[in-house]
């Protein structure tokens, strides 16, 4: 648990993880292309972190850029396993490391918005699709955390409240201190909560209150651009809390209304009689954000059901705490709340 003491102890984990992945994935069968993917979008998100590793990342770049432009010209084919990440390589190449841009922030209105180039460069993967219910069976084909991955892409693993869980970066990071909390690999779960889970989610984060103020869990149920189908949770650290957990809200006693419906839970028990509810109808999905002593829970309309705007890959539950992504220089820069309503309205539960 020494990485849950406090959130220095997080960053030393965080950060010390990257530099070993650069390091090591030289001899991987891919060449490491997937580890500096990962590394180079989790060190463009945040300038501390792209100031640690910057003299690492300029030389693991230019050594893939001289393999797969040996590959590329000898006719010599990449594994399809590798497809992601060489595309994401080659959009970074065709721009130039030089010219990527870090991660910018700024709030319009009661919103945070951010600019985030490269997470655009990614695949949109699963989330495009059409998702007919809320509850789909596992497939292990489909399965991403094997062994490897694990080894490889997690900072941490061990137990918390009880059960056995692993930190893994998120590969396209988009929150501080941004990573997915998977929790039983081992038993291979699907993306859906049952209230074993989400007693276990709500205890998890009471009982890492006092060391780490700001820790939080993000949540997707299928439908709300989750990606992968087996169980996993987004998590944070942001001392200010979500722009849903702000006072001025009035489900939090203040006086503004927020755009969008907005259940506020004390306790899962609440907090589960209204999930079962949603499962029960399998009509509509769900996110929800975890805070201490508070679950935030929002009933929305499913992907592909709606054509959300061009600025935006989708809303799921970061969008829906308040928190703008763009990927679009301009569109950061002419950024106006009108479009946070116009979206959620969109996406409003009929």
């Amino acid at each position: 648990m020494t990485i849950f003491t406090s959130e220095p102890a997080f960053w030393e984990a965080y950060q010390r993880k990257l530099a070993l992945l650069l390091r090591e994935e030289e001899n991987a069968p891919d060449f490491g292309l997937g580890a500096f993917v990962l590394v180079c979008a989790n060190a463009y998100f945040n300038s501390q972190v792209l100031s640690a590793l910057e003299p690492a990342l300029n030389a693991s770049y230019l050594r893939l850029r001289a393999v797969c432009a040996d590959f590329l010209s000898h006719g010599r084919l990449f594994n399809d396993r590798y497809a992601e990440d060489l595309l994401v390589f080659l959009k970074i190449a065709l721009i130039g490391l030089d010219q990527l841009q870090v991660t910018e922030h700024r709030q319009v209105g009661p919103w945070n918005v951010q600019f985030n180039q490269l997470r655009s460069f990614r695949p949109q993967r699963s989330a495009v699709h059409p998702v007919p219910s809320i509850s789909s069976p596992f497939n292990e084909r489909t399965f991403y955390y094997d062994t490897r991955i694990l080894e490889r892409e997690s900072f941490w693993c061990g137990k918390l409240a009880g059960k056995s869980a692993c930190l893994l970066y998120n590969k396209y990071p988009f929150a501080r201190l941004h990573s997915l909390l998977l929790l039983e690999p081992e038993r291979k779960l699907r993306q859906f909560l049952d209230d074993e889970l989400l007693a276990w989610a709500w205890d998890a984060i009471a009982s890492l209150a006092d060391h780490l103020p700001g820790f939080g869990l993000g949540y997707n149920s299928l439908g709300t651009f989750a990606s992968v189908n087996h169980l996993h949770f987004q998590t944070f650290i942001e001392p200010r809390g979500m722009p849903v957990s702000w006072q001025n809200w009035r489900h939090n006693g203040g006086a503004d209304e927020y755009p969008l419906p907005c259940k506020v839970f004390e306790s899962w028990q609440t907090a589960w009689v209204w999930m079962k509810e949603i499962h029960s109808r399998d009509k509509t999905s769900y996110n929800l954000l975890f805070t201490p002593g508070r679950i935030y829970g929002f009933e929305r309309r499913r992907q592909g059901t709606y054509r959300h705007s061009s600025w935006t890959s989708g809303f799921a539950w970061f969008e829906l705490t308040g928190n703008m992504l763009t990927f679009s220089k301009d569109d950061y820069l002419r950024f106006s709340a009108e479009l946070v309503r116009t979206e959620f309205e969109k996406i409003r539960a009929g």
